[in-house]
């Protein structure tokens, strides 16, 4: 055997090699599947869904703070309007009363 066919055999023989090999190593991934996913901790759940009771607990503390500040405006405007209405009706009563008045000194004068 001379040089070239030596050659070309080691050659032919590490391609056969690294074929085997690929293959070998195609069949062990096809066995072994690779493990699934490590599963989220149950702490960092349970932080979670504190942080959303804490977001949802600010949320309704704010809703109830502007429940109450709604009612006082409409409780002072219900008020001034009664104000208002009573000082009106006064005003039309005495304006009736000056009214029959100037009649009065119209009629007699």
């Amino acid at each position: 055997m001379d040089r070239t066919n030596l050659t070309l055999t080691i050659a032919a023989a590490l391609f056969a090699a690294i074929l085997i090999g690929w293959g070998l190593r195609w069949v062990y991934n096809l066995l072994n599947p690779p493990s699934p996913p490590a599963p989220v901790a149950d702490s960092e759940w349970a932080e979670y869904a504190k942080s959303c009771e804490a977001e949802r607990d600010v949320a309704q503390a704010r809703v109830e703070e502007v429940e109450r500040s709604l009612s006082n405006q409409l409780t002072q405007a219900q008020a001034e309007l009664t104000a208002a209405m009573e000082g009106l009706g006064d005003a039309r009563r005495e304006a009736g009363a000056l009214r029959d008045q100037l009649d009065q000194l119209s009629a007699s004068g």
